[in-house]
């Protein structure tokens, strides 16, 4: 098991659902070696990153670590600013927009726990065949 994770050895992959722009992750910061009850991802969205209006399976709370997200929950929106918690019952629409003049970064947490592992392989995958840029590092 991994004792400390730090942000800037990553790998930031880049991760956007069909709709959104500028997402970049770091999966499984406390993933499934670490606890069943829960998981957490770092979250990187660009100046101007956005997603589209979707519905996920399980509850999901972000912690905002820098910057300003705007962010939909049902029909109320929320100005999210560095050090805020907001929370995203399972089933429920929302947006996520990066609404500040710097990076947004966020700590994702999801209960149940998400299963990253077809994400990692597939980006291991692209990086070692070449097929496209799936990680970069922390400017």
């Amino acid at each position: 098991m991994r004792h400390l994770t730090k942000p800037e050895e990553g790998p930031w992959i880049s991760h956007e659902i069909p709709g959104s722009s500028g997402f970049h992750f770091v999966f499984d910061v406390l993933g499934a070696e670490y606890s069943d009850a829960f998981s957490a991802d770092l979250v990187r969205v660009a100046v101007g990153g956005f997603s589209p209006y979707h519905i996920d399976p399980d509850n999901h709370a972000f912690y905002i670590v820098e910057g300003v997200a705007g962010i939909t929950v049902a029909d109320l929106e929320y100005r999210v600013k560095k050090g805020e918690v907001i929370r995203i019952p399972k089933g429920v629409v929302h947006a996520i927009r990066n609404e500040g003049e710097d990076t947004l970064v966020m700590l994702a947490l999801y209960d149940p726990p998400r299963d990253r592992s077809t994400f990692k392989k597939a980006a291991l995958a692209n990086s070692q065949t070449g097929l496209g840029i799936v990680t970069e590092e922390i400017a």
